[in-house]
């Protein structure tokens, strides 16, 4: 059994009416091929930039789960002919992260830089 960390990208007007369902259907999925839930939580509804699937907008799930190895490639077949899930993608990790990472923030909320100018006259080359 090895860690993986997946990101599913699930219908927004699916995860609109019924949540719950949609979230217990893709832990379904992985348990049917072995894999033991560990970590499932709710990230943000977002707008793409194209349309998946003729759908304009979704919202991410993050799950951490343990899998046999050899069962990943069923996974993946199973979460494409779903049609729940938009997009999913799932990698090996060593550790389970417990918040959002620090660049997933709402846009303008970046931290104040400031540019310095350089007033100074350019040095001169003489002979």
């Amino acid at each position: 059994m090895r860690l993986y960390e997946g990101m599913f990208i699930i219908s927004d007007t699916i995860a609109g009416a019924d949540w719950e369902g949609t979230v217990n259907q893709v832990h379904d999925l992985l348990k049917n091929r072995g894999a033991e839930i560990l970590n499932s939580q709710k990230w943000d509804e977002r707008k793409f930039a194209y349309k998946l699937k003729g759908q304009k907008r979704g919202t991410y799930l993050l799950t951490y789960f343990n899998a046999p190895e050899d069962s990943i490639i069923h996974i993946k077949r199973d979460l494409q002919l779903s049609d729940n899930v938009l997009r999913a993608m799932i990698v090996k990790t060593d550790k389970i992260r417990e918040s959002k990472p620090e660049g997933t923030e709402k846009p303008g909320k970046e931290p104040a830089t400031t540019i310095s100018k350089d007033t100074s006259p350019a040095p001169v080359a003489t002979e």
